[in-house]
């Protein structure tokens, strides 16, 4: 698994792999620990990929263990004031398609400050945030809105599509590009009102409430 990890190929310490992480984890959800920074700093930097998972001959099931994990950080570890402030931030603002599409146009204006921000060390995560924000914003697709999509040809099934939330603001084509295609097919393409995020960005953050409430959402 090593091999396929990308924190682990970066930093090349045995605690940023897979294997390290389920050693760090199985350590403290069977001793009942709350977490430590040290655990919280390699447990932040995997990026949930999963690439270990597919090379895994044990077939270890990582994910559940990292999500575990994350759940039990949010639960017993009190980040510091600047980090808080950062997570609580990306989740009001992330799974909502117009608060982050405000986010991204806002984004612009900071831009010319990214040198300084970077600078400071209280700051950098902002500069780092400023610079992913990209240069232009696609235009939202009237295709995401709530509606029925019908076949082209003869109709061969009928299925419901979840539009999302930051992936239908960073990139509308995935979403009209799949419903074109399934009409084409002759499959019928229903938006339901009011969906929205699945609830994976702050299940990533181990808010778990947060997450299944989405879920229940889109349900």
């Amino acid at each position: 698994c090593t091999a396929t990890c990308p924190t682990y190929v970066t930093l090349g310490n045995e605690l940023d792999s897979p294997r390290g992480r389920i050693y760090l984890i199985k350590d403290m959800l069977e001793n009942g620990r709350p977490a430590d920074k040290e655990i919280v700093t390699h447990i932040d930097r995997c990026l949930s990929c999963l690439a270990c998972m597919t090379t895994c001959p044990s077939g270890v099931n990582y994910m559940h263990l990292v999500d575990h994990a994350r759940a039990h950080i949010q639960e017993t570890y009190r980040r510091p004031l600047l980090d808080r402030l950062t997570r609580a931030m990306l989740a009001f603002v992330l799974p909502y398609p117009r608060r982050f599409r405000a986010a991204l146009k806002l984004a612009k204006l900071g831009k010319p400050f990214i040198g300084p921000f970077e600078k400071i060390p209280a700051l950098k995560p902002l500069g780092a945030m400023l610079r992913l924000a990209p240069a232009s914003i696609p235009a939202a697709s009237p295709m995401a809105l709530p509606g029925i999509h019908a076949v082209q040809l003869a109709k061969r099934g009928r299925v419901a599509i979840l539009t999302g939330c930051a992936q239908s603001v960073l990139d509308p084509a995935i979403n009209d590009t799949t419903i074109s295609l399934l009409t084409r097919l002759g499959v019928e393409v229903v938006v339901p009102p009011g969906e929205g995020c699945c609830g994976a960005l702050v299940h990533h953050m181990g808010r778990e409430e947060a997450a299944l409430a989405s879920a229940r959402q889109n349900v």
